[in-house]
């Protein structure tokens, strides 16, 4: 623990055997108070059951349209990821629990739920979605189609970054602007503000993301610190306008006590899940 805490990143590409190693070393080596993760309390228990669910399964537990469309987004994810010759089955969120069960270290869940997540999208998403798509990409030039070749052959391994992929995530809200509000900015809101609360009380975290959250989050953090601070000038006498019109969509600063951030103990036998 700290007075003003502290976060580590872990920016990682799930399922990479390299950033399992990373995001085990980095743990070890900072010891930190918490290790934060990208899941949520489902996600969570799933893991610490060594319960293994298909995509089908998982989503029959979801609203018909919300499972549906999980389906869809876990097949699209599993045949990317295979395509880069990745395993499916093995993540560094369960090497970040693995190690904070090494080190007995508790482990905060800092993403919101699938249930939350998919309903947003299935609320964005409609019949005229396809269409806008259609007419997006017949305006976009070879520049774009050379940049989404370029990131087809960046090496996993040289990604350590939220840089590294950004170019990927503005690529992506060119063409699907209704996706990438609620599985990027959306979330990275929800996780910053988790992050932030966590800060604020005095631990000291490492954080374990995704690589394409990794900008926003930070971005989203530092917005909330200045407020912090614009907040005690204000509260001290200072002449400081703190309404929020510097445009940051996120929670203020004064409300962060308010954010509940999950937090649990793994109670699982360390198992090495492999890194190399």
């Amino acid at each position: 623990m700290s007075d003003e805490g502290s976060i580590t990143f872990v920016p990682s590409v799930h399922f990479s055997p390299i950033h399992r190693r990373r995001t085990r070393e980095t743990i070890r080596e900072v010891r930190p108070d918490v290790v934060a993760v990208e899941l949520d309390e489902r996600r969570f228990d799933r893991l610490e059951r060594s319960q293994t669910v298909s995509p089908a399964e998982l989503a029959r537990e979801l609203p018909p349209a919300t499972g549906a469309m999980y389906a869809t987004f876990q097949w699209v994810q599993r045949t990317v990821v295979r395509l880069y010759g990745l395993d499916p089955t093995k993540t560094e969120m369960e090497t970040a629990i693995e190690t904070a069960a090494e080190l007995d270290t508790e482990i905060a869940l800092i993403d919101d739920s699938l249930t939350e997540t998919f309903a947003a999208l299935s609320r964005r998403i409609g019949l005229d979605t396809l269409p806008k798509v259609a007419m997006r990409a017949q305006t976009m030039g070879p520049e774009y189609y050379a940049t989404q070749l370029e990131l087809l052959t960046q090496p996993v391994s040289e990604i350590d970054r939220g840089d590294d992929v950004q170019p990927a995530i503005d690529q992506m809200r060119r063409l699907l602007p209704e996706v990438t509000e609620v599985l990027i900015d959306r979330r990275d809101r929800a996780m910053a503000r988790r992050l932030h609360r966590l800060r604020r009380e005095g631990n000291d975290v490492v954080a374990v993301i995704g690589a394409g959250h990794h900008n926003g989050i930070s971005a989203h953090l530092e917005a909330l610190a200045d407020e912090g601070a614009d907040l005690a000038y204000h509260e001290s006498g200072g002449d400081v306008d703190v309404d929020g019109s510097d445009g940051f969509d996120g929670v203020a600063a004064d409300d962060a006590d308010e954010v509940v951030v999950p937090r649990r103990r793994s109670s699982r036998e360390v198992t090495r899940i492999p890194i190399e």
